[in-house]
């Protein structure tokens, strides 16, 4: 099938000019080569521009390094996609790595399905890619095609954010990421296309995901709270029909379950209660939620330990 779509790669970085490096060679080893690379400096003290002239090997794509407005990742992937020029996107965190045959595997997707808006991979955590005999034999064969339904898109973000490519035209119908929401974007952003665009996802890993300290999505409290802000705006906006809102309020409910339960193994038991509070408003028959209210009665009836 002849490749007539083009791709800009968005790479929004921030202070991680070694993992900048290694992201960037990870899109310069791709076997389809983008058209455009789009790296989003977001406020760094050093200068990204230097990196990319220490890697010194040659790319086809036209490589451009633009200011990010220092709002969070967001608001610098909105400012890559409006340099963007290609039929489609494709996303890469600074920390992330691609499999090379990563854009050659998903992009005939998009060929065959004029409907398809939005496309991620699975991924796997670790280091570096993955060398396993299973993942470079899945990768050979280019995965199978799975498509990832609204209803199971409301139960939770199926797609890894560097796993993504998706058309241009979907994005920007869309209205881009929501810069108001600090985590989970990308989960708001899914939810929005589904409406009018199929999802889907290749089973096989063509991502390393690495996990470090320093990630904005390790605060779990915060997280959890994002996630139900994104659960709750879903809502607002209406979901197609009384079985899909029934899971998006239950999906809300289990957030507030979890951040509920964070709080109250960290000593605030007055914050856990509310938490507590809004999932049985949610799912009036959630024993786990009740059992956490409970606790945290009991724990403020406990006698104050006597001062020295």
């Amino acid at each position: 099938m002849a490749d007539t779509l083009s791709v800009s790669v968005i790479l929004p970085t921030h202070n991680r000019p070694r993992l900048l490096a290694e992201a960037v060679g990870s899109v310069l080893a791709q076997q389809r080569q983008p058209e455009q690379l789009i790296v989003v400096d977001d406020s760094s003290t050093g200068e990204p521009a230097r990196v990319l002239e220490g890697l010194g090997r040659p790319c086809t794509a036209g490589v451009t390094v633009i200011r990010g407005p220092g709002r969070g990742p967001g608001a610098a992937r909105n400012a890559g996609l409006r340099a963007a020029q290609c039929d489609l996107v494709a996303f890469l965190d600074d920390d992330d790595l691609w499999h090379p045959r990563k854009l050659e595997l998903q992009l005939p997707a998009f060929e065959r399905a004029p409907s398809l808006g939005v496309l991620g991979t699975t991924a796997a955590g670790g280091p570096g890619l993955p060398q396993t005999g299973s993942a470079q034999a899945g990768a050979s064969r280019g995965g199978r095609l799975r498509a990832v339904a609204l209803g199971s898109l409301v139960r939770a973000n199926r797609l890894v954010m560097s796993s993504v490519v998706a058309r241009r035209a979907c994005l920007e119908g869309c209205g881009g990421f929501d810069e108001s929401l600090a985590l989970a974007q990308d989960w708001d952003l899914w939810l929005r296309a589904a409406r009018n665009w199929q999802v889907a996802a290749l089973t096989v890993p063509l991502v390393c995901y690495r996990r470090h300290s320093g990630q904005r999505s390790a605060d779990a409290a915060a997280m959890r709270w994002w996630e139900g802000e994104v659960l709750r705006r879903a809502l607002a906006r209406g979901l197609p029909g009384r079985r899909l809102e029934g899971i998006a309020r239950r999906r809300l409910a289990w957030s507030h379950l979890r951040l509920g339960r964070l709080l109250s193994g960290v000593g605030e038991a007055e914050l856990a209660r509310e938490q507590f509070r809004e999932a049985t408003a949610l799912c009036r028959w959630s024993p786990l939620a009740w059992l956490g209210l409970v606790r945290c009665g009991l724990a403020a009836r406990a006698p104050a330990r006597a001062r020295p």
